[in-house]
């Protein structure tokens, strides 16, 4: 397997750009929610349902290793054994993954998953026919589960507009995590010295009770970052 797949390093290095375009046309009344959020899936698509490996298929340039490198440490903020809800699930490498971690661990980790995206339920399912039930169509932002909420939820900050995410966060703690469920927010790479993820939900009514970060393998001044939110 190739070390990176040029069309998601190429979608990487243009999404800056267009994703403030499409931030600023919500801002301005030129679009709606549905309308960003449709903007924001055409972004990545098609470049996600090109590419050869499920790790490309979820957007991220490596392989096997690489993936590790980046990811790996998200089992970090798994403390007990539980479901785990994938939101932006798309090839479901992911719930492939936190089992595997979960059970170095000692811990039994259930995957579950939800994307925006049809295309890409429907490329997790084919993958993983034995989990095909537990993979939804959805919206995190009002999405609702058919069963028992969730021990785990981990989504990224992109999942709602910057100044949504609070509204995004309360959702999910009252609708979709148990209670003592733990929200698990993926910043992915941040400048070390910044916390803008973070400082864009938490608040007096949301209260951050963990974090990790490692660092960047190329580049000191940035990390790789999450923080976690309990259902208390």
């Amino acid at each position: 397997m190739p070390e990176s797949d040029p069309s998601i390093e190429q979608l990487k290095e243009r999404a800056w750009q267009e994703v403030a375009e499409i931030n600023r046309a919500l801002e301005e009344g030129r679009m709606n929610e549905d309308q960003w959020h449709a903007a924001m899936a055409a972004l990545i698509k098609p470049a996600y349902l090109a590419a050869g490996n499920p790790y490309a298929q979820a957007g991220h340039g490596g392989d096997a290793a690489t993936w590790e490198a980046s990811r790996g440490f998200i089992a970090k903020a798994l403390h007990r054994s539980g479901t785990f809800l994938d939101v932006g699930c798309a090839s479901g490498i992911l719930m492939e993954s936190v089992q595997r971690w979960g059970a170095a661990r000692g811990l039994a980790i259930e995957p579950y998953g939800l994307d925006i995206i049809p295309e890409f339920v429907a490329l997790a399912q084919r993958r993983l026919p034995q989990w095909a039930d537990r993979i939804h169509v959805g919206n995190i932002r009002t999405w609702q589960p058919p069963g028992d909420r969730f021990d785990y939820a981990l989504i990224r900050p992109e999942y709602a507009p910057a100044n949504r995410r609070p509204d995004l966060v309360r959702h999910i703690l009252k609708q979709v995590l148990k209670p003592g469920g733990r929200l698990i927010v993926f910043v992915g790479t941040e400048e070390a010295e910044q916390r803008g993820v973070e400082a864009s939900i938490a608040g007096e009514e949301i209260a951050v009770h963990g974090r990790v970060e490692i660092q960047h393998p190329r580049d000191s001044r940035v990390v790789r970052r999450l923080f976690w939110i309990d259902n208390l």
